[in-house]
């Protein structure tokens, strides 16, 4: 409903999946000390999520970020 970003809303925590993290330790030479991202990464399955949500309630499939109201009306006047 919002034409920009920023009002978007960005998922909270209570609103994701459970996620299992998994500490591996390595020697990866691009990070400091071997050190991998673990911060973000929780965050990747939101969009995917809201996408399968939004063909659910519509049966617009939406393949590209931002999901917008001006792709979801486009997929509803497209004849399937």
């Amino acid at each position: 409903m919002d034409p920009s970003f920023l009002n978007y809303g960005v998922p909270t925590a209570d609103q994701l999946p459970e996620i299992r993290i998994t500490h591996i330790t390595t020697n990866d030479p691009r990070g400091p000390f071997g050190a991998k991202e673990t911060g973000e990464g929780s965050l990747d399955p939101a969009a995917p999520a809201i996408a399968n949500a939004v063909y659910n309630a519509t049966g617009v499939r939406i393949t590209e970020l931002p999901i917008t109201a001006e792709k979801i009306l486009k997929g509803l006047r497209v004849p399937r």
